[in-house]
């Protein structure tokens, strides 16, 4: 019952910052979600972010801030980097430790540094779990 009380209270903390996370979305207390830009954040239902995940929004290097969007029923691993301005479509996995540089196709497995598709084609539930 603690767990879901400090889970809700952070999802509002989200929210007041100004990141579009779903209410059915799961973040790890251990993700990192980018302040800088933090209306940049997009979570669709039923996805999830693992630990010690980085999702970011700014690029000191060129100034800019961009969106970066996951989409519905995703799964992203523990310690993966989503980079700023990338797309992850609806019903996909990235894995563990992965570095996100370039936008992610619906239904696919990503993995590696940098990602690269592994498999296409496939179903996914709530929180991203494989569907056969």
């Amino acid at each position: 019952m603690l767990r879901r009380l400090v889970m809700n209270l952070r999802w509002r903390y989200f929210i007041l910052r100004g990141m579009d996370i779903d209410k059915t979305a799961k973040v790890s207390p251990y993700a990192r979600l980018d302040h800088t830009y933090s209306k940049g954040i997009h979570i669709g239902k039923y996805s999830f972010v693992g630990g010690g995940s980085l999702i970011l929004t700014h690029d000191y290097t060129r100034l800019k801030r961009y969106d970066t969007y996951i989409g519905e029923y995703c799964f992203i691993g523990m310690d993966a980097i989503i980079l700023p301005g990338i797309h992850i479509g609806d019903h996909s996995i990235v894995g563990a430790g992965a570095v996100v540089t370039k936008d992610v196709p619906p239904h696919t497995i990503v993995a590696g540094n940098p990602a690269r598709v592994i498999k296409e084609g496939i179903n996914t539930a709530k929180w991203g779990s494989l569907v056969k």
